[in-house]
């Protein structure tokens, strides 16, 4: 019904819905046309209202009640000093430069003098009183192929970092590296020091704590001194099914990967990059886990991290006897084999 020109339907309706034969037929189109328009600006109004309120709750950050936050506690019990609250990080950016992010108050800084960092021989030793105090080491994965690692433990290497495994970033399914057994078995047996990482890529915790699980059952029989590691990173393929990843999401995902493995008698410890770290996952909720930091040196640099870390990998393409090709290195400011938090 066209409302403009039929105004029959209106001629005997009031707004009080009275009927009045006195209101002749135009009047009372009009009037009418005036409430429905009345009452459609109100019914608008009323949505956007509605609207805007469940968009403001849903852009409020979401208060989880943690389940893997008691290990927290127990890891994080050395002495540290704190950022003062205001204070900021200068992070560089590829599109906008510098850009400036608030400082956790609750997240260690490092405590290392790097006046006493020493780069020697292609390779980093930090110094304490004169003595050398650090851990020189490799991590590997099956791209590495033959190793000699009776070559590699003459050639000064400490630790080696092995991958146990990975998760696919497509499919989804959790993988043991093909050389794991193979070079956990030759590293030990030279009297090199171990310990793990898994490349994940768990879109939830029920696929972390799946993850930890994976590599509990995997190093069963091996002495692992040093820590499991949680190696979460963003592939560049757009098909990965971690393209989305909310960083609660991330942030949660390597706490319950970390307690799966605390729990089991192992140190835990969680790698990511700079930018990794500081915009994808919440430093406060992950504080208490120990961390290894990658940034490769340009001659000879300091890392430029912000927050405490116990290992540092330095370089990928380091030389080592008993390797062929180039090699991640890392030194590590932690002696894990006297440390009382471990299994061993």
């Amino acid at each position: 019904m066209d409302i403009k020109n039929d105004t029959s339907a209106y001629e005997n309706i009031s707004p009080s819905g009275m009927t009045h034969k006195s209101i002749k037929g135009k009047s009372a189109a009009a009037t009418a046309v005036v409430l429905i328009t009345a009452a459609v600006i109100i019914a608008l109004a009323a949505a956007v209202i509605i609207l805007a309120v469940k968009l403001n709750n849903t852009s409020k950050p979401v208060k989880h009640e943690y389940l893997y936050s008691d290990f927290i506690p127990a890891v994080n019990n050395r002495v540290y000093d704190f950022y003062n609250e205001g204070d900021s990080i200068i992070l560089e950016d590829g599109y906008f430069g510098q850009i400036r992010l608030h400082a956790y108050s609750n997240v260690p800084k490092p405590t290392y003098n790097y006046d006493n960092l020493v780069f020697e021989n292609n390779r980093y030793q930090y110094y304490e009183n004169g003595v050398p105090v650090s851990k020189t080491g490799i991590d590997v994965s099956y791209h590495q192929e033959n190793i000699d690692w009776e070559a590699v433990a003459a050639d000064g290497i400490e630790f080696a970092i092995l991958r146990v495994g990975y998760r696919g970033y497509e499919s989804g399914q959790l993988n043991l590296d093909e050389r794991f057994e193979n070079y956990i078995e030759g590293a030990q047996a030279a009297g090199i020091d171990a310990g793990v990482y898994f490349y994940s890529q768990a879109v939830s915790v029920e696929e972390a704590i799946e993850e930890a699980e994976f590599v509990l059952k995997s190093i069963d029989d091996y002495r692992i001194t040093y820590p499991v590691i949680f190696d979460w990173e963003l592939p560049e393929d757009e098909n990965a099914r971690t393209r989305d990843m909310h960083p609660d999401t991330l942030t949660e995902c390597a706490a319950a990967f970390c307690d799966t493995v605390a729990d089991a008698g192992y140190i835990p410890m969680v790698y990511a990059g700079k930018r990794q770290a500081l915009l994808k996952m919440d430093m406060s909720r992950l504080a208490g886990y120990d961390f290894w930091y990658p940034q490769y040196k340009d001659g000879f640099d300091i890392p430029e991290f912000n927050y405490d870390f116990q290992i540092w990998q330095y370089a990928s393409d380091g030389k080592v006897n008993g390797i062929n090709g180039g090699v991640d290195m890392n030194i590590c400011f932690v002696d894990y084999t006297t440390t009382p938090r471990g299994r061993y």
